[in-house]
């Protein structure tokens, strides 16, 4: 009797360094190994991508299914192919963030996959924030467990000196399911598009969180550029524990770049001296000065040319503030490949180490996320009335209308000059011709007599007249003190 097949799973073959997916007799290669980034999640999430398109199988082909004969996985099988796989079809480009939809789609199937659409409703929802709810919490107690194992493992570890591992609290926390609700949505959305569904169902959804409202002061911006160019510990240098280095001052670089620039993470720490087509980049020039003098200028390309473009999620390039330029000429002259790179020469994503930063210097109460600096450098330029809201919106890549919608309430200075002009300007008296003789109803604002023409002459007439009478008045006076 032979042995029962183990199902659908990923595999990594070590002699050609590539994973697999195998399926009994089936087996392809996914075309990445162990080099690439979250490897073993894009493993994961090849694998949901498979198991979703096996299930769903001729199912696809059936046009205007009832909702309750077509199963959650279907859908996003449907959507799969649609918005990820042949998204040249239908959409502009691949979805921003693509490994985080891919990701969510897993979480999605894993739970909703054995469900048909109709089954989507508020019980199942409820059940699937609980569902989220208890992954995070296991994910929370596997962190806090790796903590403990690693204090255990110290050198100077002491039994009786062992606090023991850290308690981890439970949460509700029903905001963390708006994007995977939303990504159902779209699902359901495309199915019926495409006539895979007859009827659109209303997929549920907690209600909107509200955007975070964290904003740095520039002192606060200073303490964590300070804290992370300071902050020492152990790290491997050429496959070598070394002691007491400086070991964040890649963040202090990315801190930098991103206040003065106001560009979002993915764009800052994977920036580039060079033009390596698959990345943002940044280019420096000598310039000669009126004076005869030269100086550096820059320009940030914050997408290279082989990368693809959202509609949604603008990266025009810059100029680079001139503080900055100076910055970046002397990280170049360093030897740095990329201004964020790491103690050991690689640009990472920041954001677990950042995290860590935050909490250090503005304590366990901060709401402060890396985003936080995208929204302080939006919130300090609109807050400066002589720049224009459409170059800001230029800048910072952004369109007009999120940054009024956003950002135009902290600039008091544009909304007093609007008081004024109904206060000090007479706002309005430039239309006084306009409503004259309409019955109006304006009551005391509006003219008691319309003028005619003879009599709108009339005012420029009685101003020369005045005008000569003071000038005779003013020439009377000289003469009575020379006769003085």
């Amino acid at each position: 009797m032979g042995r029962p097949s183990k199902g659908a799973r990923w595999w990594f073959d070590k002699g050609q360094k590539k994973y697999f997916i195998r399926d009994g007799e089936t087996k392809f290669s996914l075309g990445f190994g162990k080099e690439a980034d979250d490897h073993e999640g894009r493993a994961e999430r090849e694998l949901a991508k498979y198991i979703a398109e096996k299930h769903a199988g001729d199912r696809l082909k059936i046009r205007n299914q009832d909702v309750g004969d077509v199963l959650v996985a279907d859908i996003i099988s449907k959507y799969i192919d649609v918005r990820i796989t042949k998204w040249q079809l239908d959409y502009d480009g691949p979805p921003a963030r693509q490994h985080e939809v891919e990701a969510r789609l897993a979480v999605l199937l894993e739970f909703f996959g054995g469900m048909t659409v109709e089954e989507i409703d508020d019980d199942s929802v409820s059940d699937f924030i609980d569902y989220l709810d208890e992954l995070a919490f296991q994910r929370a107690v596997a962190k806090a467990q790796a903590r403990h194992d690693k204090l255990k493992r110290r050198r100077d570890y002491k039994p009786e000196n062992d606090p023991g591992m850290e308690a981890v609290e439970r949460k509700f926390n029903p905001q963390a399911a708006v994007r995977y609700l939303d990504d159902l949505r779209a699902a359901v959305g495309v199915a019926h598009k495409k006539k895979l569904l007859r009827h659109l169902v209303i997929v549920p959804s907690p209600k909107n969180y509200k955007p975070r409202t964290a904003v740095f002061t520039r002192k606060q911006v200073a303490d964590l550029i300070r804290a992370a160019w300071r902050k020492k510990g152990m790290a491997f240098v050429d496959g070598n524990p070394v002691k007491e280095t400086y070991i964040w001052r890649h963040m202090a670089r990315f801190l930098l770049i991103a206040i003065y620039t106001g560009s979002r993470k993915g764009k800052v720490w994977r920036v580039s001296f060079a033009d390596n087509k698959d990345r943002p980049w940044v280019k420096l020039r000598k310039v000669r000065t009126q004076d005869g003098g030269t100086r550096w200028r820059g320009t940030f390309f914050r997408l290279g040319d082989d990368e693809q473009t959202h509609t949604t999620k603008a990266a025009p390039e810059i100029e680079i503030p001139p503080r900055l330029v100076t910055h970046f000429v002397r990280w170049r002259d360093l030897g740095m490949d990329y201004p964020c790179e790491d103690i050991q020469g690689r640009a990472g994503d920041p954001s677990k180490a950042m995290r860590k930063l935050f909490k250090e210097v503005l304590g366990d109460d901060s709401d402060a996320v890396i985003h936080t600096l995208r929204h302080t450098a939006a919130t300090w330029l609109v807050s400066r009335a002589e720049l224009p809201l459409a170059a800001i919106a230029g800048y910072l890549g952004m369109s007009i209308e999120t940054l009024v919608r956003r950002y135009a309430k902290v600039r008091k200075t544009d909304q007093i000059a609007i008081g004024h002009a109904f206060t000090q300007s007479r706002a309005g008296a430039e239309f006084d011709d306009d409503i004259v003789g309409h019955g109006s109803g304006l009551g005391r604002f509006a003219p008691q007599n319309a003028l005619t023409e003879t009599d709108r002459n009339k005012p420029e007439q009685n101003g020369e007249e005045s005008n000569k009478s003071r000038n005779s008045s003013t020439k009377s006076r000289k003469e009575k003190k020379q006769a003085a």
